[in-house]
Formats: structure tokens, sequence, C-alpha cells
């Protein structure tokens, strides 16, 4: 590795050599992809061409998600004996598509599934005892949760003893020490570290679990099935791409392309540019608007059109969601501007923020602190929380950065919640509006801690480092060369899109775009480029500028450049 410090950014470009990553012996691939594909933990010929080959993955057996044939036996068993069984999901995509996919194929099987996603605001997130007790009321005899319930002891006890009813789990957050007393458990947290399906989604799960409903009951067999519900939760729940993910994206981005939801169809259509969908698709254009439901209204709406058949009622859902996706925008923009104040006030005398961000009023709309945690987890390379007061409550959501585990630091402050789980890169937590303070200091002790152990190679981008994966002439990037690249794909969370520095670029055109003037359109030897937020740079730019980049699919569906940085 070597290291460069002269980046428009001011982040330091760290450069990784050819000798750090040597090609795969006896792959038959050019030597850089032998080389991004060890970086990528991928070290072997027979681990590499199933990589550089998604479709020929083969499912894993799923017994080791722990109570994989009680939980199919007991849904068998209500639909043999005509019992009504609910979907307790959860509001954002994961536990959406995990609804949709789980009712779905309950239906298929004939069982009476009954889905019910809780209000953020009315029930809130996980399971609450006087939503389920209504499901049993209205004649529930069994209950299935997706995306919510393995750290519910309590509620699930009262589900048990109180209402009557068998509980199937369906989760893939961390569990707390004990699990609960439930008829049958089905996470990939059981499952040993590494293998193929430890990081399911619990819409991967769903599609598992659905997939083996249907076959096993009525010896039907469609594995793309549920996939573009599938990948959606995958990419938007960001979970890591190995494994069995890697494969359900691989194949569902193929299936949304396809899909014959008219719901989603006409999201897509809504969609800018003619090229293939991605991740990105997923990740910046259809998540979001589903996710708005649940934000802002009621996430019902969005199970409502992923799940409706005719055309006009699910093209009119989907106008309800863009326009609640718009409304997100403008809350968004707002509370950003907020925050950004709240950073200020919390640097130290060197400029320096906190290690864990940690801000929020009651401005701030509930259904954004999300998003407003991701944005600025981002932009600071650090974990962030942000919260605001529901009910005299105050309630958080967390997004991870720079591989803090969120949850490890939930756990040291257990005893000053009401409530908290998640995963390593998403949680959330509700506590009394006193201890915030408390809060924040034991957050960034804990995260001290994890970094201080030198866990998750935190301190790369917290010194503001850009890895670059390697360094390589643009004249040598051909047509080939972008091939082999996007066999690398899809990317995402474990998998992210290989960085390049090229040297000496000649600069044919510098311009800003955008409505403020924020972004940098280049056009450079041949390649068209966009630097988002790079706008600044234009005036300074000369006839020829070193840049690091990766490789994008443009408007038109033709490869283009995204700069990271240049140094001009």
């Amino acid at each position: 590795m070597r290291e460069r410090s002269d980046g428009w950014l001011g982040r330091t470009w760290r450069i990784a050599e050819p000798h750090d990553a040597p090609p795969i012996e006896g792959l038959d691939a050019p030597s850089f992809i032998g080389r991004l594909l060890r970086q990528r933990g991928v070290d072997t010929v027979p681990a590499a061409q199933e990589f550089l080959n998604p479709e020929w993955y083969q499912p894993a057996e799923p017994s080791v998600l722990g109570d994989w044939r009680e939980a199919i036996d007991r849904i068998a068993l209500a639909a043999q004996r005509d019992e009504p069984v609910a979907i307790y999901g959860d509001y954002d995509v994961d536990g959406i598509t995990g609804t949709a996919i789980l009712t779905e194929a309950l239906r298929e099987v004939g069982v009476d599934a009954r889905p019910f996603i809780p209000h953020r605001e009315r029930e809130g997130y996980g399971l609450q005892d006087e939503a389920v007790g209504q499901l049993a009321a209205d004649g529930a005899r069994v209950l299935i949760t997706a995306d919510c319930g393995i750290t519910a002891l309590t509620e699930i006890a009262a589900a048990r003893d109180q209402h009557g009813l068998d509980v199937v789990v369906l989760d893939h957050h961390e569990p707390a020490e004990s699990l609960p007393d439930a008829t049958a458990i089905v996470t990939p947290k059981r499952a040993p570290k590494g293998h193929p399906l430890s990081d399911l989604s619990t819409g991967g799960l769903a599609y598992r679990f659905g997939q083996a409903l249907v076959e096993g009951l009525t010896a039907q067999s469609d594995r793309s099935r549920w996939l573009d519900l599938a990948a959606m939760s995958t990419v938007a729940d960001v979970v890591p791409l190995h494994g069995e993910n890697r494969w359900i994206v691989h194949q569902g981005l193929r299936a949304l392309g396809s899909t014959e939801r008219p719901g989603l169809r006409a999201l897509l259509r809504g969609r800018r540019g003619n090229g293939p969908i991605d991740t990105e698709t997923i990740g910046f254009q259809l998540a979001p608007k589903i996710n708005a439901a649940g934000r802002l209204d009621d996430a019902s709406l969005a199970l409502e059109m992923l799940m409706e058949r005719q055309p006009a009622t699910a093209r009119e859902l989907a106008g309800r969601l863009e326009q609640l996706n718009e409304r997100r925008r403008r809350l968004t923009a707002d509370a950003m501007s907020g925050a950004e104040q709240q950073i200020r006030q919390q640097l130290d005398p060197s400029g320096q923020a906190p290690l864990v961000l940690f801000l929020g009023g009651e401005e701030i709309h509930h259904g954004i602190v999300g998003i407003v945690a991701g944005r600025l987890a981002d932009q600071w390379s650090r974990p962030a929380f942000v919260w605001s007061l529901v009910d005299g409550e105050a309630r958080a959501s967390g997004r991870s950065a720079a591989g803090f585990d969120l949850v490890r630091i939930l756990d040291a402050s257990r005893d000053l919640l009401v409530r908290g789980g998640g995963h390593a890169m998403a949680a959330g937590f509700s506590a009394e509006p006193s201890k915030l303070g408390a809060l924040m200091a034991r957050f960034n002790e804990a995260a001290q801690s994890q970094l201080d152990a030198g866990e998750a190679g935190a301190w790369a981008a917290l010194e503001g480092r850009t890895e670059v994966d390697a360094q390589v002439p643009l004249p040598a990037v051909t047509r080939r060369t972008v091939s082999w690249i996007e066999r690398l794909a899809p990317f995402g969370e474990g998998n992210p899109a290989p960085t390049f520095l090229s040297n000496g670029v000649g600069v044919r055109q510098a311009k800003t775009v955008g409505a403020d003037g924020a972004h940098l359109r280049l056009d450079l030897d041949g390649w068209s480029a966009i630097g988002w937020r790079l706008g600044g740079a234009a005036t300074e730019i000369g006839a020829e500028v070193d840049i690091v980049w990766r490789l994008r699919r443009g408007l038109k569906g033709q490869p283009e450049l995204e700069i990271i940085d240049l140094a001009v």
C-alpha cells in the first residue's frame, strides 16, 4: 500500500499495489480481476468462478436457520386445519417485502393469511401486545413475525399464554441473551459465521420459507417467484452481498426488469434513464418510495401496492407513494440543515466531531430519523443516531459507518433504554428524554472501545482515507475491461464497486451541473464522467487531472466514470 494526500476533498488516497493482492493462479480471467477478487476475500479458483458466475449458485441447506422443519410443519398444519395465520411485519422495505412474500406463499397453499403492518406512530416498532391481541380476537390461531420478534420475549409469551397463539419467528436481527419461547424461530443468526445463509435479510428468509412451503405442499417449484421482492429487501436492508444474498440480488435484478407487479412497473417507469436495473435503482429509487409510506403515512399502502394485481389500482397506490416521497424529500432537507447546526455545536476545539453523532429534537419528523442518520453517517464516516420525541418518549434510529457494530453500542447502554435492537449496520432505541445526555456519553465510550480494539478497520474512514483498489491508465480501460468489472456486480454492502486511480487524464470540458451547481460534469479522453458534490473544483481544473473513480452506467445505459475525488 502507498498513500497520496493531495486530493481535492482533503482525503488521503490509500492505493493498493499489485503485490498486496496477487492474482489467483489458474483463474481464467485478467490478472487485475484476480487481484480485485482477493481484496474481497475470494482467493481460490472455485470460489472465484462461483463469484463471477452467480447463476451457478445452488441453494444451501436451510436447516442451519434454526427451527426450519418445525416452522414449515406448523404452517402445513394450519393449512390442514383451516386456521387463519396472521403475519406481523415491519414498516420498512425488508418487513414489507417479507410480509408480502409470506402472505402470497401462504395463500398459495390455501392458508387464510392475514398480513398486518404496524403503524409507526400508533403501534411503533416490533410486536405490540394490543395489536397481537386484536389479531387473535379476529380469529388468528398462528402468528408469524416478519422482521421482528427475535427480542420480544415478553410479547411472545403473552401471545402464547394470553391470546392462545402459536408463534413462528422469522427475523434477521440480533437476538438478546435469551430467545423467546416461540413454537419455532427461524433466523440466519443461528447459521455458522460465513455460511451462505448467515446474512440473509428477512425478505431473503421469507423467500426461502415461501419456496419451501409451496414446494412441500403443492410439489411446484419455481425459484424465480418472489425474487423481485427478495432482491429489494436484500439491497434496502444493507446486508452483505455474499453467499445466497449475492445470488438473490443477481437474479432478482433480472426479475425486477420483467416483474409482473403493476405497482413496481409504475415506480420503475418513473426512474431516470433507460440503463439496466441495478442495486442503485433499488437503493435510490424504489426503496425510498416504498419506505415513504411507513415514514409519513401507513406502510400498508406499500404492501397493498406490491400485492395489487389490478393495474389501475396499483398505479394509483404507486402515485400516492411518489407523493409521499416528495414530501419526505422536503422534510429531510429541513432536518439535515438543523442536524448540521447541532453537529457544529458539538465539534471540539480542533474541529473534530464526536466519535458517535447523536442529535435530534421534537422538530424532526419521526419518520425520517433513519434517513437523516444514514446521511450523516455517510458524510461524517462515523455512526449516527437521530432522535425525535413521540408521546413524550425519545425514539431514535441509528446507522453505522466505518465498521462499528451498533448492537454492541446499544448493549453497553441497556440500563438507560426503554427498548432497543437491530443489527450491526442499523439499529434503534427508545429512551426517556432525561437519559439522552448519559446515552450520548455511553455510546461514545462504547464506540471508542471498538476503535481501541482495532476492530472493523474503522480508522481508515475516520482518518479521511479513500481506499483505491488499483492504479490504471485510463486509455487501458477498454470495452473488455468494462465487461470484466461488471461481472463483479451486483455491488453493495460487502462488495463495493472497485475504485481506481488514473493519472494525467486529459480534460476536454469541465462544467457544473445541478440546480445549485453542486456537481461536476467532465469530458475526459473520450469518457463522460460525473463527480457528485465536486462542483467547487470546476474552476481549478486545467488540461489534465488525476482522478479516483469507479464505473457506473449513465442515463442512457452507457458506461461512464463516477469521480470520487480528484487532484488538479
